[in-house]
């Protein structure tokens, strides 16, 4: 290629072309300048291929595969990692692919698209690839009969044909190409010396003798010439020139190693291959190739008789029956020249001239032209003028005029030198000479220009027999096609007959599965008691009459003189009769007005004392403790001594996991997935009455989608009605969606309350930051980077890479006056980390409000406004452990969280006896969501948890930020519902007017993966269109992300907006679809715990911290505790060392994690995702709920699942790996790896990604990664370079297995992953990945079908792990 000298030798070459060609009987190649070309079928390769692939040191080839065709290819490039499958699990697997092929080959759809003419289409490139006949049409019934292509088609060929019945180019050798000597062949009969004369005569008798035989001894001739040659030239100079290389201006050294005898031997070989060649092609009818290879023949030949008469040429090995061979090769290549127009109109050859059959008739034309007045030149006269032009050198055309009879014809020889002598004679006699000879030269330009316009030039006599042969020629070649397409023709008749015989077996999957979405899960058997399910026939009697005996009770009684002092109650008749006259009502309540817990009990009364014949209202809340709460609220004041769900209570709740419905339930309380839940399955809006969506104002995403349902259902059932209660905020914006229906406001009972600002909480508290402190920070920080040009002894110069912290204006900019308030007061608020919630001012304010004399006789209980459980862990746990709270009768310690158990969460709303404090430690749900009564001090961190997309990691997480002056004001609200309360705010005054108005509605700031997938399995249509109905529609492009993501990740079908298995399943799983992606094959995998663990530091942050002077040192140590090569196993290892030490009491936690660098608020928050996502895994049936135990926490949480692991076994690394590859695949890149000449220098690791080029970050234990290979990162970050966070070294089959898009490029030994990820492997490895992944989707789909089957132990899975663990030990 390219001039490049190769060091393999001619014979050596010739045997590889031989050996290559024996295998089968192919369409014959191209000859052009006496050069026999390889066949290469056209596949169709990536656009970028090129681009991408770089070439590279050349490592491994494959068998029967030229080198140029490997260059091309580009697969020899180093950092193309090699894939190789085991050959004893290699035929396990194809097993199994086989198995379930046949097991669904009859419920396969067939293609309605399939016609004659592409099947002709596909048969014939087939063909062309060399396939034999019948594994042709056996391919063509496993695959493309079901909608499959070429590649499919290809695909199944290679998968299932041995090595030898596949055709050269789709071996399925991987090789390795080493420098080593080559062993010379040692022949058993030596005559390989010039001076053994005699025993060279033997050997030639021999080879005579073999020659005389059979084709078979042919063969075995032509081998004995091979090894001869490879031994004669075995010890020549390796630096010889390749004679398919030539270089004329080296012909001078080439002269001086020129061997005759060893050329006459290559060109001996090539001679009987050619012939070989020759019968093949006439046995197959294929004229065109018979005629080029006899064409060849006869250049061999000459060739041939020119070396023998070199003076240097040995006799002794001259072919005593080369003459013969000679004659029958020159007659062989006569037939081939000449049978594709053996006709009685066209030539025939030489040689048959006498042997004309006597009795035919005679063809005798007058040819006379002159008559016509042509000017032109004559055929004779064209055809020498054209020989001068294109074969200057040769002689003149030679012609021999043949009597026959009283006419002639005439013969004709043509010397074309290097395509050897043509020599043609018409079968057409004329009635002179010189007509003979211009049909005979009319013939001759009729072979030598074939396919060109000539004859408009000729006289119009021979115009015409040149249009009549061309047009036998074509009948001929039909006819010939025909007959050699017949059985093909035949076999896709008798295809197309049974297709069209059979019935469609498209198999359509149910659109209805019993798993639940959202945050919300909850099971098939949950529905099953629903009472507001029932027939429109359902007799309200029994409930009036219960609900007539409530209102008799003295329970009753006294809380009805309560709820009428709640200030919705004196709207009671206002909202009834808006109702009535309207469907559709906006109830705008401040809070404490109490319109969550009587607005349902207005319409429960109306219904059951009126003449209503239907009475089923559902109230909505956005999360479990307030459905919970609510109902158990509602109960007790409508008299129920049972709580929700009695026999004889009116109202219920339904939450996840747990359902309190009675039979005579007619107002329920459930969260809102709940309800977008049963609108899913459709069957519900019949029997309900009334709609009651709680909290609109929160602008959740669930809330978004189900007011978009809603608004769809109000228009399609008449006797549906719909209250929307919100806050006061921005209740116009929901009346206007609703076409401007009615909005009833009403104000809340709210006491004065009193509020101080940090800088207050400070300066009377006492409290004194100390230096040493977790919360102590100067400054604020930002880290950057830089870049130094560093200068040696020597004048060598070298760039140096450092990182630091960004000093930034001192936090005092938020409090610009601050000079009324004491120096220690200043100092804290200049000093104090503005991000982080301090704890221990926390616990000094708790205690200052039990030591004041101001504020501790006023009895009340103390409400902590947390951003999180691991917050509320942690001040617990101080709590707790603290000898001032400790006296129980004195305080009451209580964890408000949503995942804390129902008996939990009541203790919150117990009122203490007197004397006893309650301290409530909760997150944002008692902003609005629930009431606890007796609060009169409330601490506000001012911080929560909102949803957040984040750019780098293209993922979605809870992220910790600052909340808006809308709930500051909610917040502040919760301390003035009993008495005059006061507000404590753990920011300052300046940080306050900082925070923004109205939060943003939660679907326009996170992506949309999760609110497609459900609308997808909803069947609501295309996302695109659904959500432009949205009360805050989402841009378009950020819809078309969501999709996109969902494509790549094989939850949804390319071309429409339909799930797929995956899909479904990740609709059901309230989290980011990675983190379901990970979960779900975690479980599948058996090693869903430290997946789960692995997905909670991804969800919120590493535990790992980086001190601002202790860099090196936190580096050190995470480093220390690195695990193969990977950021998020070397945080699981810390995370399960965190757990171990945990039992040896707090002291020994906190030194841990000091030793380490870690946060114990991120591991303690870990924890917590960790359990709340095995839970999920739980509840949607991936995996059985092992023993419930008791956790030694002090936050008292009740019963999870332990799933407790000393550490991590080596052979739950790669599965970790490959789950991890699962969910970040597109998070992909390749390591660029560039060794130094000089070892001691250290060179910085590189990552090419999609996007660009980038590297580790300089926290990752891979910063110094040096090897060729892949790697998955968690987020992207730019500084003034572009670096990635959390990277994972990970193999090739992880990728093959979960990554994108596989195409196998079958002639190039390549497979290609998305266009641009390439490995080299066998064809056949490509095709088993494919499969495997169509395997995955079966037991998906099967798991889809039937949620309590358990998958862990299924076949397929079994020995996707059992690959998985071979190529991790290899």
């Amino acid at each position: 290629m390219g001039g490049k000298k190769k060091r393999r030798t001619e014979a050596a070459a010739v045997a590889a072309a031989a050996a290559a060609r024996l295998q089968r009987a192919e369409t014959a190649p191209p000859v052009t300048n006496g050069k026999t070309q390889n066949p290469r079928p056209t596949v169709a390769k990536p656009a970028t291929k090129e681009n991408k692939v770089k070439a590279g040191p050349k490592t491994y080839s494959f068998g029967a595969t030229s080198s140029s065709e490997l260059s091309a290819a580009g697969t020899l490039d180093r950092s193309i990692l090699k894939v190789v499958i085991k050959p004893d699990l290699e035929k396990k697997v194809i097993g199994l692919i086989n198995q379930f092929r046949a097991q669904h080959s009859k419920s396969g759809t067939i293609s309605g698209r399939l016609t004659a003419k592409k099947l002709q289409d596909l048969y014939t490139a087939l063909q062309e690839f060399s396939f034999r006949t019948q594994d042709i049409e056996e391919a063509m019934k496993n695959t493309v009969v079901y909608g499959g292509d070429l590649h499919s088609a290809l695909d199944w060929l290679c998968l299932n044909l041995p090595d030898d019945s596949l055709p050269d180019g789709f071996s399925q050798k991987l090789q390795e190409e080493e420098t080593k000597s080559k062993p010379k062949f040692q022949m058993p009969v030596k005559c390989a010396t010039t001076h053994e004369v005699s025993e060279r005569k033997k050997c030639d008798d021999n080879l005579r003798a073999k020659t005389a035989e059979s084709q078979s001894s042919q063969v075995s001739m032509k081998d004995w010439i091979l090894r001869y040659a490879e031994e004669a030239s075995s010890g020549s100079d390796d630096d010889e020139i390749d004679q398919d290389n030539k270089v004329p201006e080296k012909n001078s050294e080439m002269e001086e190693h020129f061997d005759p005898n060893a050329l006459y031997l290559e060109l001996t070989a090539k001679l009987l291959d050619t012939k070989e060649r020759a019968l093949s092609f006439k046995h197959n009818n294929n004229k065109h190739a018979q005629r080029e290879a006899g064409d060849r023949i006869k250049i061999l030949q000459q060739e041939i008789k020119q070396l023998e008469k070199h003076p240097a040429f040995d006799p002794s090995i001259k072919m005593a029956d080369l003459k013969k061979n000679v004659k029958s090769s020159t007659q062989l290549a006569d037939e081939a020249r000449d049978g594709a127009l053996n006709l009685k109109l066209l030539e025939e050859s030489a040689p048959k001239v006498k042997e004309e059959i006597k009795h035919e008739p005679k063809d005798v034309r007058n040819f006379d032209y002159t008559s016509r007045s042509w000017t032109g030149k004559s055929p004779k006269q064209f055809l020498i003028d054209w020989c001068r032009k294109n074969i200057p050198t040769g002689p003149a055309p030679s012609y021999r005029k043949i009597p026959v009879g009283r006419f002639w014809k005439c013969s004709i020889r043509v010397n074309r030198q290097k395509d050897g002598i043509l020599e043609v004679c018409p079968t057409i006699l004329t009635e002179d000479g010189m007509q003979a000879q211009h049909l005979a030269s009319t013939l001759a330009l009729w072979h030598l220009v074939r396919g060109q316009a000539v004859h408009q030039l000729l006289p119009p006599t021979y115009r015409d027999v040149w249009i009549e042969w061309s047009e036998a020629e074509k009948k001929k070649t039909e006819k010939r096609r025909m007959e050699k397409n017949k059985p093909r023709e035949q076999f896709i008749s008798r295809l197309l007959n049974t297709l069209k015989q059979q019935p469609s077996t498209c198999v359509s999957v149910a659109a209805e599965d019993p798993e639940d979405s959202w945050e919300n899960l909850i099971t098939e058997d949950d529905f099953q008691s629903l009472s507001f399910d029932k027939e429109e026939t359902d007799n309200l009697d029994s409930a009036k009459i219960i609900f007539k005996n409530l209102q008799s009770s003295s329970k009753f009684q006294k809380h009805l003189k309560g709820r009428q002092l709640l200030p919705v109650f004196q709207h009671k008749m206002q909202i009834l009769e808006t109702l009535r006259k309207h469907r559709v009502v906006v109830v705008a309540g401040e809070t404490g007005s109490g319109k969550s817990t009587q607005i349902p009990q207005f319409l429960l009364e109306d219904l059951l004392s009126s003449t209503n014949t239907k009475c089923n209202i559902i109230c909505t809340q956005p999360r479990r403790i307030s459905a919970v709460s609510l109902a158990t609220r509602v109960c007790e004041e409508l008299g129920c001594e049972e709580g929700p769900g009695g026999k004889n209570s009116l109202c219920g709740y339904q939450i996840r996991l747990e359902t309190k419905v009675g039979e005579s339930s007619r107002l329920l309380y459930c969260t809102t997935g709940v309800l977008l839940r049963k609108l899913q399955q459709g069957g519900l809006l019949t029997s309900v009455t009334h709609i009651i969506v709680d909290e609109v104002h929160e602008r959740s995403v669930q809330s978004d989608f189900l007011l978009i349902i809603l608004k769809e259902i109000m228009q399609k059932h008449s006797n549906l009605n719909l209250v929307l209660m919100s806050a006061t905020v921005d209740s116009d914006k929901f009346a206007n969606y609703f076409g401007y229906c009615p909005v009833i406001n009403i104000p809340g009972r709210i006491y004065p309350v009193q509020v101080f600002h940090l800088e207050d909480v400070i300066e009377e508290t006492g409290y004194v930051l100390e230096k040493d402190s977790e919360y102590y920070q100067p400054f604020s920080e930002e880290e950057e980077e830089i870049n130094l040009t560093v200068t040696d002894k020597g004048g060598r110069t070298y760039q140096h890479q450092e990182h630091f912290v960004k000093d930034l204006i001192p936090s005092q900019y938020l409090t610009p006056d601050l000079e009324q308030y004491s120096t220690r007061t200043r100092h804290a608020i200049q000093c104090m980390h503005p991000t982080k919630i301090n704890v221990d001012l926390i616990l000094e304010l708790i205690s200052y409000l039990g030591r004041s004399s101001q504020y501790r006789a006023i009895d009340g209980a103390v409400l902590v406004f947390l951003p999180g459980l691991a917050h509320i862990q942690h001040l617990y746990d101080l709590l707790t452990t603290d000898k001032m709270f400790q006296d129980r009768k004195r305080y009451k310690v209580i964890a408000l969280h949503s995942i804390l158990s129902s008996q939990d969460q009541a203790a919150a709303f117990t009122v203490p006896p007197p004397g006893v404090r309650k301290i409530v430690l909760a997150t944002n749900i008692a902003e609005t969501g629930i009431t606890i009564p007796d609060v009169v001090f409330v601490i506000d961190a001012g911080k929560t948890k909102e949803n957040r997309y984040r750019e780098s990691s293209q993922m979605s997480s809870l992220v910790e930020t600052f909340i808006s002056k809308a709930n500051a004001l909610q917040r502040q609200g919760r301390a003035g519902r009993v008495r005059e309360g006061f507000c404590f705010r753990l920011y300052t005054k300046a940080r306050y007017d900082s925070f923004i108005d109205y939060s943003v509605p939660e679907i326009l700031r996170v992506p949309l993966e999760e609110l497609c997938l459900h609308i997808m399995k909803c069947d609501h249509g295309s996302p695109e269109e659904f959500l432009a109905r949205a009360l805050d529609p989402p841009q378009i492009q950020v819809i078309s992300n969501a999709m996109n993501l969902l494509r790549k990740i094989g939850a949804c079908e390319i071309n429409k907006p339909k799930l797929t298995p995956l899909g479904q399943h990740l609709a059901a799983l309230p989290v980011n679809v990675k983190i379901g992606k990970m979960l779900i094959f975690g479980a599948i995998f058996g090693c869903l715990e430290p997946v789960a663990t692995i997905a909670a530091a991804m969800t919120e942050k590493s535990p790992f911290v980086t001190p601002v002077n202790g860099k090196d040192e936190a580096n050190f140590a995470k480093t220390a505790m690195s695990l193969s090569n990977s950021d998020h196993l070397t945080i699981y290892n810390a995370y399960l060392g965190w757990k171990n030490v945990r039992s040896d009491g707090y002291r020994a936690e906190m030194a841990y994690c000091k030793k380490h660098f870690l946060s114990r608020t991120a591991l303690l928050t870990m924890e917590d995702v960790k359990q709340e996502l095995i839970k999920l895994m739980e509840a949607v049936g991936f995996v059985s709920p092992r023993s419930r135990g008791i956790k030694n926490q002090s936050c008292n949480k009740g019963s999870l699942p332990e799933y407790s692991k000393q550490s991590l076994s080596y052979q739950e690394i790669p599965l970790l790996k490959a789950v991890l590859t699962a969910g970040l695949y597109d998070n992909i890149g390749k390591i660029i790896y560039t060794p130094s000449v000089d070892i001691a220098d250290k060179v910085i690791c590189s990552i090419e990604t999609a996007q660009g080029k980038a590297q580790p970050h300089p926290s990752s234990v891979n910063r110094d990664l040096q090897t060729n290979g892949w790697i998955l990162y968690q987020e992207k970050v730019k500084y003034s370079k572009v670096y990635v966070r959390e990277i994972t070294l990970i193999s090739p089959f992880p990728i093959l297995l979960f990554g994108g898009e596989i195409e196998v490029m079958h002639r190039e030994r390549l497979l290609s992953v998305d266009g641009w990820i390439y490995f080299q492997a066998p064809v056949r490895t490509g095709i088993i990945f494919k499969e495997l992944r169509a395997l995955i989707d079966s037991v998906l789909l099967k798991k889809l079908e039937d949620p309590k089957m358990s998958i862990e132990n299924d076949e397929i899975i079994q020995l996707i792990v059992k690959l998985i663990k071979t190529e991790y030990s290899d």
